[in-house]
């Protein structure tokens, strides 16, 4: 990933007077990023667990972010606030002084709230909504108990109420050194005081669903399956505006832990604000987008249609196609192009892309059982990098090794890099070491990987 210049930093006024800090970053659509529960500008990009996100998107947007008033870099000494409705103006103040007619929202966590807000008050200024992590319903009695204990801890003591809510955001993967680095980073952004009133908004908030209906631009809602915030909340944010994509990710973590788990929350933004964008404006064609590359291939395919004839053959080849392009539906994968004997995919994430091979192979073996006669066999080679991505295709040297992958495993298979072995670490996939080989058009020697079908 190419270095990100230093945010711009800068300040400005909100209509009663509240100064508010607001950064820019990397060119491109502008992107605008309501801060999640609490924010500090320095601090998140520093080290906090969504820098990796912002660094990534500005590759491609300009990524504006600010402090809402009460934390972070923005005025601290404010009156009471009651409702996420009242931050509304500091994001006005923002946009209004970058005089950005129109601009994509990301809310990112409780980000969401605000963005939801701000819209239906401006819906003529955004252009796109993305939500990860984001609950449309009011608090349930469940969530407010969980709340009113929290709050006791943080009166008792901020600095361990911070790790307690640190460990809550972070509850799967993220190492001791996480979570105290996010606890170091809630408390530079608020004061226990602050912390204390939003934990009370966040008890009182009420139901949004009624504002669904009406948002009418491009939405985008991402949701991991086991977040703390439920996974029905994101199902019905999406199933309740008109025309949503629904990306559901798999894992538990509400913030990312992981690298993989942190470009899961950009690769299919990315992606989805190129894609919506007013096609007259022609696509980049040196646009780099982070991949997981899969390649199939028909073991055998000149001598099945000797033996099957052209009838038969094509036949085996259309029963291939439909069984590979279920699994991309049931593991989020993109058909890039078919290729004779084959198909080439794309996928967010490494480990959906060795999910989806593992299933081709298990079902081309179920059904070889059981038509021994009839066997079909396919090798699946995976590759992940930073393809180039020209006219719906994608070239260049990962594409390249993922093909050679597929070419040298052997039938029934699924061979993939280090770079994807590394990936899918702790995702509990095994692998066995085949030693490294040269493989043409690679000057080095490329170590492979087979990964363990299993029953």
């Amino acid at each position: 990933m190419a270095t990100i210049s230093k945010q711009d930093i800068r300040f400005c006024q909100t209509a009663d007077g509240v100064t508010i800090a607001y950064s820019t970053m990397g060119r491109g659509l502008p992107l605008v990023i309501p801060p999640q529960f609490v924010s500090h500008l320095e601090a998140e990009l520093v080290e906090g667990p969504f820098a990796e996100i912002y660094e990534a998107l500005a590759q491609h947007c300009t990524v504006v972010r600010f402090d809402k008033r009460g934390t972070g870099l923005s005025e601290r000494d404010v009156s009471e606030r009651s409702s996420d409705e009242d931050f509304i103006p500091d994001l006005e103040a923002v946009v209004d002084e970058l005089r950005l007619e129109r601009f994509a929202l990301y809310g990112l966590s409780g980000g969401g709230r605000l963005a939801l807000h701000y819209y239906a008050k401006h819906p003529g200024r955004v252009s796109h909504l993305v939500f990860y992590g984001a609950n449309p319903k009011g608090a349930s009695d469940e969530r407010r108990k969980q709340q009113d204990v929290l709050l006791a801890v943080i009166r008792a003591s901020w600095e361990v109420g911070s790790k307690l809510w640190a460990e809550r955001l972070m509850p799967y993967g993220g190492t001791r050194e996480d979570i105290e680095r996010l606890a170091r980073g809630l408390r530079l952004a608020a004061t226990s005081d602050v912390v204390q009133r939003e934990v009370e908004i966040r008890k009182n908030r009420g139901d949004l669903t009624h504002l669904l209906a009406n948002v009418s631009v491009p939405t985008l809602v991402i949701h991991r399956r086991g977040d703390q915030v439920p996974f029905a909340a994101g199902r019905e944010l999406a199933s309740k505006i008109r025309g949503a994509r629904f990306f559901p990710l798999e894992g538990n973590n509400h913030l990312p832990a992981t690298h993989e788990e942190a470009m899961e929350l950009v690769t299919p933004v990315i992606e989805f604000l190129t894609q919506t964008e007013d096609r007259r404006q022609p696509r980049p064609t040196d646009e780099i987008v982070p991949v997981t590359v899969m390649f199939t291939d028909i073991e055998g395919s000149t001598s099945l249609t000797q033996r099957l004839g052209d009838e038969g053959a094509q036949r085996l080849l259309r029963e291939h196609n439909e069984a590979v392009r279920g699994a991309l539906d049931s593991y989020h994968g993109k058909q890039i192009k078919h290729t004779g004997d084959g198909i080439m995919a794309s996928f967010f994430s490494a480990s959906r892309a060795i999910g989806c091979a593992l299933q081709i192979q298990k079902m081309f073996a179920a059904r070889n059982a059981a038509n021994p006669e009839d066997a079909v066999k396919i090798r699946i080679g995976l590759n992940a990098g930073e393809p180039i991505a020209e006219d719906e295709d994608l070239f260049g040297t990962s594409v390249h090794l993922a093909r050679r992958l597929c070419d040298r495993a052997q039938p029934g298979r699924v061979l993939v890099s280090d770079v994807v072995r590394q990936l899918v670490a702790g995702k509990g996939f095994e692998f066995e070491h085949h030693g490294a080989e040269s493989l043409k058009g690679f000057d080095e020697p490329v170590s492979l990987f087979e990964v363990r079908i299993g029953p």
